[in-house]
């Protein structure tokens, strides 16, 4: 089942609840239960948890109206300012059109009649409907909140420690101006964090521009960052710049790695005395910006080789955030990511998928992600697009299959071309018989991996069940050592 949703069940009888209890669990969503309209109210008011299951869990509710302490309608009233994007399907006895058009006025989305004929089917029906509805009306709702730069935490979708290890990180920034770095590979999310940041900010609503580092190149580049004051016959400014543009909110510089030189002492004065000259301008101009960039290279060894100025780094980088690939966050965001991908793109496209399989999890646990999340949304897409069933299975992977293969075969000829070498265990004793140090037993494990499979440290990652980072950060010991 893909991405289980979770459903409210509000009924004071207890055969009712007990039935609806099991059809929904039949369905294959998670479910809660209560008995009166006074819990549902303090369940929401009061934003309790109960069974790990929180009121901002709850996707859509199946109300009784006819409830002896606290009646259905007034539920629905008591709620409706803290309710978000429930979605509340009511259920009577009770036949009155009045009553049901009451019902909707208030809120509810859908109102069935206890008793009719196949009543299971019905609700079935209004339960997919209300969270289809919920799923559009989040997806439109986060595109106007993009649209107006008011992307939150929120958007950023995951479950691993790595990844709400950096939200939390990024969340102590939000009021600050204190310049942050957003480091990370390509595709792992570092401009959706740079929106939520300024989404989370007293700046939320203003101008967020994106600036392409590596774009910025030829005689144009300073006057795209800095504007300039060029004469017109219509007397009015040719560019005013993103600086400029951004005045009031916040500028993003992607790829900062690849910021030229001299556009890098330009932005080093204005980051030291908050103002900057434009391209033929006679005055300095003062703009109020908050400060973002991003990189996916090691600014630090590109201070060593002389092509990113020292002093520049140690002002953008006073507030280094990491943001971990794919891989490192592990299989639990893999599934849940590729299902919620799933899930929406089988809207999106009209389809029917309900799940993927294990065998096709396998294949995606096992892929490099080298663009990570980017990539990963990327090949669900495909694999929607090429589904004509309800499950997506391997084969509606071929990349994946192909890669899998390829590597299967380039291990196979390693294998037997070294198989005097490989065959053998690693030995514990050194030639003098003493027994080696679990370092050295280490380093010679994974000295035997990356020979075995041609270099590539992701399947050495893989294979020894740690982190791709880990061999990385050993083999820079082990090569510090050498």
């Amino acid at each position: 089942m893909i991405n289980k949703n979770t459903i409210l069940i509000v009924d004071d009888e207890a055969t009712q609840r007990k039935l609806l209890g099991k059809f929904i669990g039949d369905l294959g969503c998670n479910y809660l239960v209560m008995s009166s309209g006074m819990e549902v109210v303090d369940f929401f008011m009061n934003k309790k948890v109960i069974k790990g299951i929180s009121c901002h869990n709850v996707d859509v509710m199946l109300l009784d109206l006819s409830m002896p302490d606290l009646d259905g309608l007034t539920v629905l009233k008591q709620i409706a300012p803290i309710k978000g994007d429930l979605q509340v399907i009511v259920l009577t006895a009770n036949k009155d059109v009045t009553l049901a058009v009451t019902a909707i006025n208030y809120g509810a989305i859908d109102y069935i009649v206890k008793g009719e004929r196949d009543i299971f089917a019905r609700v079935t029906a209004s339960i997919n409907n209300a969270i289809e509805k919920k799923n559009l009306k989040y997806q439109v709702s986060h595109l106007m909140r993009k649209g107006k730069n008011q992307v939150a935490f929120f958007d950023i979708l995951g479950k691993s420690d790595p990844i709400n290890d950096a939200i939390k990180l990024a969340k102590k920034v939000v009021s600050s101006m204190i310049p942050v770095l957003l480091e990370g590979p390509s595709g792992s999310g570092k401009e959706l964090f740079a929106r939520a940041i300024h989404g989370s900010s007293p700046r939320s609503g203003k101008p967020f521009i994106a600036i392409e580092c590596d774009l910025l190149r030829g005689g144009s580049a300073e006057e795209e960052l800095f504007g300039s004051e060029r004469p017109m016959i219509d007397g009015m400014v040719k560019n005013i710049g993103k600086l400029r543009e951004a005045n009031n909110g916040t500028i993003y510089f992607k790829k900062i790695d690849s910021l030229k030189l001299d556009l890098q002492i330009k932005l080093l004065r204005f980051m030291q005395e908050g103002e900057f000259t434009p391209v033929m301008g006679k005055f300095p101009v003062r703009v109020n910006v908050r400060m973002i960039f991003a990189t996916t290279r090691d600014l630090q060894k590109l201070m060593a080789l002389k092509k990113f100025r020292e002093d520049l780094y140690y002002r953008l980088a006073a507030f280094p955030i990491t943001i971990p690939s794919l891989r490192d966050r592990g299989h639990e965001d893999i599934k849940f990511l590729a299902e919620t991908f799933c899930h929406d793109f089988s809207v999106n496209e009209n389809k029917k998928i309900k799940a993927i399989s294990s065998e096709a999890f396998h294949l995606l646990y096992g892929y490099d992600w080298e663009d990570n999340i980017r990539q990963l949304k990327n090949c669900i897409f495909r694999a929607v697009v090429l589904c004509e069933g309800e499950v997506l299975n391997p084969e509606h992977f071929p990349q994946l299959l192909n890669q899998e293969s390829n590597s299967l075969t380039k291990a196979k000829s390693v294998i037997k071309k070294n198989s005097d070498i490989n065959s053998e265990l690693v030995d514990i004793f050194d030639d003098e018989g003493k027994c080696k140090t679990i370092d050295v037993i280490e380093e010679e494990i994974i000295q035997r991996l990356v020979d075995l499979y041609n270099g590539n440290l992701s399947e050495v990652a893989k294979h020894l069940d740690v982190g791709r980072s880990t061999i990385y950060r050993k083999l820079k010991i082990l090569s510090e050592e050498l």
